[in-house]
């Protein structure tokens, strides 16, 4: 099967990101298209951002976790380093814009930022020796802006997101058995799907049709935090389930099954597989999964 979706976000991320080391699942080859009216309009509205707030304008060479990125830099410095706030605007290796603007200390971003993408993608919130690292809801506020999601994050799920309690990822299901609403059916939220975001539902037997695992942004440290994994998956009872989860899933691959998977439901999105059938699925943030282990022979 050939996993279009898996190559549509390693396009996503190459676009996304200052530099271009990304790891996908994919192995085979694929293009993205967008219409020339919305592109065109994307680098549009991008370059009047990246002149706003640039006075002074001073050419550096930043030497970041990620690699060295040349630039224009306006803002604060201190000993010929960019320290306080400022906005650095650069371009990554395949020629596509972005600008970091926010606090900087030493010549790396540090505190609070956003970085802006000719794409339009935006990556707001801490910085940390110049690495994103988003809260929960800034990491799904972003998964729904790559090419091929399809849910909005209503107000019920928002407030999930935003709790005091952090519950994607946890690494017992324990941690959400209190949280499960039993009473909710796959069929409830096809026919309401803005109703349960506040909800967390368990689901198991499911197997993985397609999948795709990523870093979300640069990741030199390969922290699980900042990676992700997206699968489309379905039961015996024909319920299909497009299942986003925060961090690294241990032996997944395509055909695996999930043995448990816990989390709220984002909407219901369609989709057309490969012998162009339009399926339903049911969007879930988990919080946790589990695999069934194949047995030792």
């Amino acid at each position: 099967m050939k996993r279009i979706l898996a190559v549509m976000f390693a396009t996503a991320f190459l676009f996304t990101i200052p530099a271009c080391a990304q790891e996908t699942t994919s192995e085979t080859n694929s293009e993205t298209t967008q219409s020339t009216e919305n592109s065109a309009a994307e680098s549009s509205d991008y370059a009047v951002l990246a002149q706003q707030n640039m006075q002074n304008v001073k050419e550096i060479t930043l030497h970041t976790a990620f690699g060295d990125m040349q630039g224009k830099y306006s803002g604060e410095m201190k000993d010929n380093l960019p320290h306080g706030q400022g906005k650095f605007v650069s371009q990554n290796q395949n020629q596509r814009g972005w600008f970091y603007e926010g606090t900087f200390k030493n010549g790396h971003f540090e505190g609070e930022g956003k970085t802006v993408f000719e794409n339009g993608q935006v990556q707001e919130g801490t910085y940390i020796n110049d690495i994103w690292h988003p809260n929960t809801i800034q990491y799904f506020e972003f998964m729904q802006t790559l090419p091929g999601s399809d849910f909005t994050i209503n107000e019920k799920a928002r407030s999930v997101f935003t709790d005091e309690k952090n519950y994607f990822p946890v690494s017992s299901p324990e941690e959400l058995y209190s949280v499960i609403d039993k009473n909710i059916t796959y069929e409830d939220i096809l026919s309401n799907p803005t109703q349960y975001g506040d909800k967390f539902l368990s689901v198991s037997d499911l197997t993985v049709n397609l999948y795709s695992t990523f870093s979300i942004t640069e990741n030199p440290e390969n922290l699980p935090e900042l990676r992700g994994a997206y699968m489309e998956t379905s039961n015996a009872q024909g319920e299909n389930y497009a299942i986003y989860y925060r961090g690294n899933i241990n032996g997944l691959k395509e055909f695996s099954v999930i043995d448990s998977a816990i989390g709220i439901p984002l909407g219901v999105m369609q989709k057309t597989d490969d012998s162009g059938v339009e399926k339903q699925y049911v969007v879930l943030a988990a919080g946790y999964v589990s695999l069934e282990q194949t047995p030792i022979e």
